[in-house]
């Protein structure tokens, strides 16, 4: 079980909550916020993520990483979440409360 603020990530049931309220993800979703919630308050780079999530560098030019960190963003913001996600420009994201 994994736990960062009101959000709540159990891997073994593969299931999200925050608060009482049930989250649902994709797959991959899953696995990129896990990861986040592994390593809160951390800045993970582009590549750490194409890479752990993915297996493989994308390249430059690939905006697969972003589509899902807006998924996320949705996802999360329309549960009632605070912004959790947050992009360090020019470096990746961050999984911390806003300040």
């Amino acid at each position: 079980m994994l736990r960062f603020g009101r959000l709540t990530l159990n891997v073994a049931a593969h299931e999200a909550r925050l608060s009482d309220r049930r989250i649902e993800f994709t797959a991959k979703e899953f696995d990129l916020l896990e990861l986040f919630m592994r390593h809160p308050n951390q800045v993970l780079t582009r590549e750490v993520l194409y890479d752990r999530i993915w297996g493989y560098d994308f390249g430059g030019e690939s905006n697969v990483l972003e589509v899902y960190i807006r998924a996320l963003r949705q996802k999360l913001d329309a549960a009632g979440a605070p912004r959790l996600l947050h992009t360090v420009r020019g470096v990746g994201y961050i999984l911390r409360e806003e300040s």
